[in-house]
């Protein structure tokens, strides 16, 4: 038999995640949409209670939590307002290839600077002529020695606008379509990288 029942844990993050969305969403969510802005200060409070990059390993500093956990604090943030809830949970989402990778020396640098500084991370994948067809991308990958040279647009990337990190999905050989691909973490300050003004949208509006 399945128990669903949360444990101690658990229940304390669902109650810290509530009151948090209650007090810092709720009252400003309406407002930040109709103004088509993400107030970046409530993921900046989100961060300094420790309820950003949940799932960051306890070897880089982090908190270590599972896929259920997140879905706990993101269901409180989201009954409140969900396009925060979206850019609150996505931190997560740029660093999970990051996290699943072994890539020890990335690791080191790349989640520890988050767990210790508030950073946010991307994760870029559509194009503007692909969307879940993922096969389909048209940046390119070059290998360059150890590294690669991106070439290409990513669009509908969550946080884009603010991102100091990304995780930049590309394509290394188009014929082989999805094994093709190859995930990039890069920052979004260096030469080469560039950013476009936002894009207008129907809801979810106080995510960027």
């Amino acid at each position: 038999m399945i128990d669903f029942t949360l444990t101690d844990k658990q229940l304390a993050l669902q109650k810290k995640s509530r009151e948090f969305a209650q007090r810092e969403i709720l009252p400003v969510a309406w407002y930040f949409d109709e103004m088509d802005e993400m107030p970046l200060y409530v993921l900046e409070r989100a961060y300094k209670e420790g309820l950003m990059n949940l799932g960051i390993p306890k070897k880089y500093g982090g908190l270590g939590h599972g896929m259920l956990d997140a879905s706990i604090a993101v269901e409180e943030f989201a009954s409140c307002g969900p396009g925060l809830a979206t850019s609150i949970f996505d931190n997560g989402l740029g660093q999970e290839p990051l996290i699943l990778s072994t890539n020890e020396v990335a690791k080191e640098k790349y989640l520890t600077d988050i767990i210790k500084n508030f950073k946010l991370f991307s994760f870029a994948t559509s194009e503007t002529g692909m969307g879940s067809d993922v096969a389909g991308m048209r940046c390119k990958a070059t290998p360059d020695g150890k590294d690669y040279i991106l070439d290409g647009t990513k669009y509908w990337v969550t946080n884009g606008g603010f991102a100091d990190y990304a995780t930049i999905f590309a394509t290394a050989d188009r014929k082989l379509r999805h094994k093709g691909i190859v995930g990039v973490v890069i920052e979004t300050d260096w030469d080469g990288v560039s950013v476009v003004d936002h894009i207008p949208k129907m809801g979810q509006r106080t995510s960027n």
